[in-house]
């Protein structure tokens, strides 16, 4: 007779260390699935952020203004009527700043209608020039993005991979921002030199950026203040107008 204990033992601890082994594999194919999935949003995480970062770069910059306008019905019949351009201060007349932003104001007004004529002694209209920077703000910003640790897979039995900790980073910045204005009010020439001159038209155009001098943005806010002249009677609008981002 055939002595098979001993045999039925092996078969038997052959079968339970092939089972363990089984397991062990489909514990870290199951960790491996895990980890892929935990890579895979990582991927998608980061994809996202260089997004960010290339739509931001690729972004033109804009000067924005808000434009108030108010004026009478006269202001509908201009053609042809001649003005000239001054600065509503006196002792801005002859500086070298007006006297760059003048010829200006001159053409937009041109394009508009008016006969602008800088020799007559009394043009039907005045425009009467004021601009500068009133004040600053400070502004501020935080914002948050995601904090990587490091990756790593641990491989053999009853080991498992490790994950670097995901967290967030905060990054607040804070800058000046600075109220640059040009206001122009058309005045009936005969007046202008009266306590009481009578306007016909008041327009301002007010924006706060980063660059402190209105030198740098001055064609831009002009162009925003000229935007479907006469613009909105009684009304402020906000404009923005193309930049090339330099402020000199």
């Amino acid at each position: 007779m055939v002595n098979t204990g001993l045999c039925e033992t092996d078969i038997n601890s052959a079968f339970n260390v092939a089972n363990v082994e089984c397991v062990d594999h489909v514990d870290n194919i199951r960790r491996l699935v895990r980890l892929q999935i935990r890579w895979s949003y990582l991927m998608r995480v980061l994809i996202a952020i260089f997004a960010c970062i290339y739509l931001a770069a690729c972004a033109k910059p804009e000067i924005n203004a808000n434009v108030t306008t108010f004026y009478t019905p006269e202001l509908s019949s201009i053609a042809g009527k001649t003005i000239a351009v001054r600065a509503e201060s006196a002792a801005n007349e002859t500086s070298l700043e007006f006297l760059n932003y003048r010829p200006k104001i001159a053409r937009k007004l041109d394009f508009v209608g008016f006969d602008v004529r800088e020799d007559l002694a009394d043009p039907d209209y005045i425009a009467l020039v004021s601009y500068g920077v009133d004040g600053t703000e400070q502004r501020s910003t935080t914002t948050a993005s995601p904090a990587f640790g490091g990756f790593g897979l641990g491989v053999g039995v009853g080991r498992s991979p490790f994950y670097g900790s995901v967290g967030r980073t905060y990054n607040t910045q804070t800058w000046s921002e600075y109220n640059r204005y040009i206001a122009i009010d058309i005045v009936e020439g005969g007046t202008a030199q009266s306590d009481s001159p009578v306007r016909v038209y008041e327009g301002r155009a007010q924006s706060a950026g980063r660059c402190p001098t209105l030198a740098g943005v001055f064609d831009e806010v002009l162009d925003a203040l000229f935007q479907d002249f006469p613009g909105a009677n009684g009304k402020t609008v906000f404009v923005s107008i193309p930049w090339d981002g330099s402020c000199e």
